[in-house]
């Protein structure tokens, strides 16, 4: 179980904090989109990859061929399995 919560923490720690400094108005809303952009598309996709491959199911080369979309299709196996 910890390392369930630790990989959600992981995970979701970046965006909550780009979200907390948008929120309370320290960074413009075009760098909000900015990070949030990067968080979504580089790295969740690093994260979740390697959570993936620890749990072998994924290997480097799928990883890439699908350009990081594979890990949708391991939505069960990420969030809610040790």
């Amino acid at each position: 179980m910890k390392k369930l919560i630790a990989y959600h923490i992981i995970a979701m720690m970046p965006m909550m904090l780009v979200m907390q400094l948008y929120i309370f108005e320290y960074i413009p809303f075009e760098y909000f989109l900015i990070l949030f952009l990067v968080y979504f598309f580089v790295y969740r996709p690093i994260v979740d990859y390697r959570r993936l491959k620890a749990k072998g199911l994924v290997d480097r080369k799928a990883f890439l061929k699908s350009a990081g979309f594979v890990r949708f299709r391991y939505v069960q196996e990420l969030m809610f399995k040790k």
